[in-house]
């Protein structure tokens, strides 16, 4: 990799991650790599990212953080179970270890953890045990991003790289229904992934978290 520009490495990169991706490619003030348990999608390959094959072990995460000159490690692995804490502990130790990457965004990217750090109902056994160990240890900076629903929902099938949530999300705009959940009078917000994304690279320009 060039030196002339910070490397962001995106682990695990998915719907959201997409996004991410192609705005840090399209970013004059940074290199892109992503790291994967397998062969890049096309999408990848298209916008001309390398791809580190890895099994997400400390050792094999540190080579690459290490070969790439990472300075940033951004997680999508959105994981249900204490595997999520496994993984991530090893994303944290290899940063710890690595001689540039001492940043850290861990997979959350749901919910309002800041009146609801516990919801989903998953966080409690995966999210907040990790958020322990960052606070925990000072070598590596780190922040969790609280944006909410995203409005990409509202758009019918196939409009946006997030998938529908009929479940979760409370307007199924293919199927014509909707549901007002609590009283319908509480103020709500949505964000657009896209703008997300031009978030995270113009948080990564920051000379502090």
């Amino acid at each position: 990799m060039s030196n002339s520009k910070p490397v962001i490495a995106l682990a695990g990169v998915g719907n959201l991650g997409r996004y991410i991706c192609e705005e840090l490619r399209a970013s004059p003030n940074f290199d892109v790599v992503v790291l994967s348990r397998g062969a890049p999608r096309k999408w990848i390959q298209d916008l001309q990212v390398p791809v580190f094959t890895t099994d997400y072990t400390t050792p094999s995460l540190l080579s690459h953080l290490n070969t790439t000159n990472a300075t940033t490690l951004i997680s999508f692995i959105n994981l249900t179970t204490p595997t999520y804490i496994t993984i991530h502990a090893a994303l944290l130790s290899a940063c710890r270890q690595s001689t540039n990457c001492k940043r850290l965004i861990p997979s959350e990217w749901i919910g309002d953890i800041e009146s609801h750090p516990r919801k989903p109902d998953f966080y409690a056994t995966t999210r907040l045990p990790f958020r322990e160990m960052l606070k925990e240890q000072e070598e590596v900076e780190w922040t969790l991003f609280n944006m909410g629903w995203l409005a990409d929902y509202f758009l019918r099938e196939g409009a946006s790289y997030m998938p529908p949530i009929k479940d979760e999300f409370p307007v199924d705009v293919d199927g014509w229904k909707a549901c007002v959940r609590g009283s319908g009078d509480e103020a709500q917000s949505w964000t657009c992934a896209r703008d997300v994304a031009r978030a995270v690279v113009e948080l990564c320009r920051a000379d502090e978290w």
